[in-house]
């Protein structure tokens, strides 16, 4: 897979463009890695024209399918997506690895080329003062790490080192990304503009699936106990 794909520059708060737009049923957050495999034709001409003009295209959550048209409708808050790898195949189908990089709203739409394009409006956080959050921010690192640590222990996999970001923003998009929570969750954790408001959400997310793994792992060490005590049974 090709991965010598240059960058453009970040676009500023309220910069407003046009973006070519993938409808999915997937919500993609700042620095989150996703693969994909393009075999759509529309969808073709739309990652070379990305390519060929170094650009990215636009990923948004898919709403519903009006019954009337067949259009599919998407929620209005989606996330940038860079190509940072491509793969050729000999039929003419791509496979492709991209990096979300920034999100934006959709303020229009058309669809004068085969793909829809959006006039999306690129958007941050809401200014905080980094002292008053630092106290929820330590909690949901810990609370993440814990997470992440039971999930891999379940799982049987060795847990190594886990590094967690400091940055609020990212801390609560990584945390939106591992959560098994559903897309309409994440989407309204992808569109929330106040930091403070994302940390209390998957604060208390990740408190109440920490202790939904201590009761699995509760339930699977009874069973090796029993398995444990079954094999040491006289038989009668």
């Amino acid at each position: 897979m090709d991965n010598d794909l240059n960058h453009t520059p970040e676009p500023q708060p309220h910069s407003v463009g046009e973006l070519p737009l993938f409808p999915l049923d997937i919500v993609l957050f700042p620095n989150m890695i996703l693969p994909l495999h393009i075999f759509e034709e529309r969808y073709k001409e739309m990652i070379n024209y990305c390519l060929h003009t170094r650009e990215p295209f636009g990923v948004v959550l898919i709403k519903g399918v009006v019954e009337e048209t067949g259009r599919v409708e998407t929620f209005p808050v989606g996330c940038t997506a860079r190509i940072s790898g491509v793969e050729r195949l000999a039929d003419g189908r791509l496979n492709i690895e991209v990096i979300g990089e920034q999100r934006f709203r959709i303020l229009d739409t058309h669809e004068q080329r085969p793909y829809r394009v959006g006039l999306t409006e690129a958007f941050f956080d809401n200014p905080t003062d980094r002292e008053d959050i630092q106290p929820v921010v330590d909690e949901v690192q810990l609370l993440l790490h814990e997470f992440l640590v039971r999930s891999l222990a379940l799982m049987n996999q060795e847990i190594g080192e886990i590094e967690l970001p400091s940055d609020p923003q990212q801390l609560t998009f990584t945390a939106a990304c591992v959560l098994p929570i559903s897309n309409p969750e994440k989407q309204e954790i992808l569109a929330t503009i106040n930091a403070e408001d994302r940390l209390y959400v998957v604060r208390d997310l990740l408190r109440a699936e920490i202790e939904r793994l201590k009761k699995r792992m509760e339930v699977v060490w009874k069973k090796v106990q029993t398995t444990q005590y079954d094999a040491y049974r006289c038989p009668n």
